[in-house]
């Protein structure tokens, strides 16, 4: 007997227990299976999810029927780049500002009775993801360190800074992890000590024209991650990196260095790290351990070896109690591209696996379906060829399997299948990554007018359902007119047999730099010793066709 033979009613019953995925997938099989589930607001809700790369949330408060419209606003949102709240902010500009787990921070020095003291400022941002609130939350705390970076982990209630200590002699310098409680500042209450501090191989005053800088901070469950890099002029540098459990304060018994690093935590028991090796390392630990540079008495120099092709190495994280035998699998890139000058780990701000949402959350990008994304970028005197000067990888994080014991190498070919490569202009900078979105800028420049640095804000989505969504959104035109004041144009392109979805702006002001949530883009515009933030939220009602 037909399985469509069946009544509606026992039909309806059967897709009830699909998950959304399958459920798609049945409704692109059959138009009458899909009539059925365009009837059923609880059905339609579930595809929905599958169509726009999403998950359903927590909130029970909610049902499906009332979720849908806030979903579809939130998809249209994106791909027409149509926010529909706009809240700005002005501030002296700061030595340090960003977005970290849904929200914005900025901290800066100032003077309080003749002392000199840091202010740190934080501030929720908008969600239509969640059940409105009459009051987004604020809090300002003063610090009596110099803060280098912020990290918050909002579901922990953590909040982490780092500090940056330069000894007035010779002597080594250290950054400091703070572990304290994001709405009194005081030490966390689940961390064993307030403080950690981490050595670097780096000693006394860096002579002139050498920066030491802290990268990133990352927060994953207990562990946090701590990058701090070197560097001189010409871009030349070295990047040390170490994994710290901030619950009992002490390192995971993992370091790692090299020319060009950077890292992501997939778990508590996983790490990936992306790094460019000399030709001669051989390190039995399976940590990068390359390198470049020797000391002099008068500061640090470049000692030059060959390079093979970059790399992308799984490590196992230890539990901190015992070291363990090496558990690594280390994936190739191309051959031809050890020449590279810029090599990074985009970082996702959209939540990773085994991460549950914040409480009363409707839908949040599917772990299962997260990106990782590779910025890549070649000199202009020696790019490969078939290569443009900037590229980026991107590929499902869940492709990347956690090691088991002992080394396993794949070389590029035996892995390039599950990775699509995007060429980008040379003028692209600043990316960010949320879900399977990437937000960058485009410098833009009028013909004949050297001053003018304009910038183009681009969004590029690889949700495998992305070009179908906007083929339903806008059949009748792909330029929509940015809140009656910049041109969006979103077209779709194809890549081998895949399609993505490109929305960019024809006209944007000065953009310094921009950050990427689920909900909004963040625009930052440096200009006479102010800084105005501008965050888009999308998914709300919005007076805009």
């Amino acid at each position: 007997m037909s399985l469509l033979k069946l009544s509606r009613e026992i039909l309806f019953i059967i897709l009830e227990e699909l998950d959304p995925h399958s459920l798609l997938c049945f409704c692109k099989t059959s138009r009458y299976i899909k009539d059925i589930v365009a009837n059923y607001s609880t059905l339609l809700y579930r595809c929905e999810l599958a169509l726009s790369g999403l998950t359903d949330g927590s909130s029970i408060s909610h049902p499906p029927r009332t979720r849908l419209d806030p979903l579809l606003r939130h998809r249209r949102g994106w791909l027409a780049l149509n926010w529909t709240t706009e809240d700005r902010l002005r501030i002296p500009t700061p030595m340090i500002v960003g977005v970290s787990g849904r929200f914005l921070y900025h901290a800066s020095e100032s003077s309080h009775d003749g002392f000199f003291q840091w202010s740190l400022h934080i501030y929720e941002l908008r969600s239509y993801r969640m059940p409105l609130v009459d009051k987004l939350r604020y809090c300002r705390f003063n610090l009596p360190f110099e803060i280098r970076q912020v990290a918050i982990d909002p579901l922990q209630n953590l909040l982490v800074l780092a500090e940056l200590y330069l000894p007035p002699q010779n002597g080594p310098i250290f950054a400091c992890l703070h572990f304290l409680d994001m709405w009194t500042c005081q030490r966390h209450p689940h961390a064993e000590n307030m403080r950690f501090q981490f050595q670097t191989d780096w000693w006394g005053t860096p002579p002139p024209g050498h920066r030491i800088s802290i990268e990133r901070v990352q927060i994953h469950g207990k562990i946090v991650g701590l990058s701090l890099r070197l560097e001189v002029e010409g871009g030349e540098g070295t990047t040390e990196l170490v994994l710290v459990n901030w619950r009992t304060g002490r390192d995971q018994q993992q370091r790692f260095t090299g020319d060009l690093l950077s890292f992501d935590i997939l778990n508590e028991s996983c790490l990936m790290v992306l790094f460019h090796p000399d030709e001669d390392e051989d390190d039995d630990s399976g940590e990068s351990a390359a390198s470049t540079w020797e000391r002099s008495s008068n500061g640090l120099y470049l000692h030059e070896r060959g390079k093979r092709s970059p790399q992308i190495v799984i490590h196992h994280i230890p539990d901190g109690r015992r070291l363990r035998s090496p558990q690594i699998i280390s994936y190739d890139l191309p051959e031809s591209w050890k020449s590279i000058s810029f090599l990074q780990l985009c970082p996702n701000s959209s939540l990773k696996p085994n991460v549950s949402p914040p409480a009363g959350t409707l839908f949040y990008s599917d772990p299962s379906r997260r990106a990782t994304v590779i910025l890549v970028e070649f000199p202009s005197h020696s790019t490969p060829p078939g290569c443009s000067k900037k590229m980026v990888l991107v590929m499902k994080e869940s492709f990347f399997q956690p090691p088991s014991l002992g080394d396993k190498i794949l070389s590029w070919e035996e892995w390039q299948d599950h990775c699509i490569v995007v060429h980008l202009p040379d003028e692209a900078h600043t990316f960010k990554a949320v879900g399977r979105k990437l937000v960058f800028l485009q410098g833009v420049r009028e013909q004949n007018c050297v001053a003018d640095s304009r910038s183009r804000l681009h969004v590029l989505d690889f949700n495998e359902y992305a070009a179908e969504c906007l083929r339903c959104l806008a059949p009748r035109s792909s330029t929509r007119l940015w809140n009656g004041s910049w041109s969006t144009v979103s077209q779709i392109l194809r890549l081998d047999v895949s399609e993505f979805v490109r929305t960019s702006t024809t006209q944007v002001q000065d953009i310094t730099w921009v950050d990427a949530t689920e909900d909004a883009v963040i625009l930052y515009n440096e200009h006479e010793g102010q800084t105005i933030i501008r965050v888009l939220t999308f998914g709300g009602h919005s007076s805009i066709s």
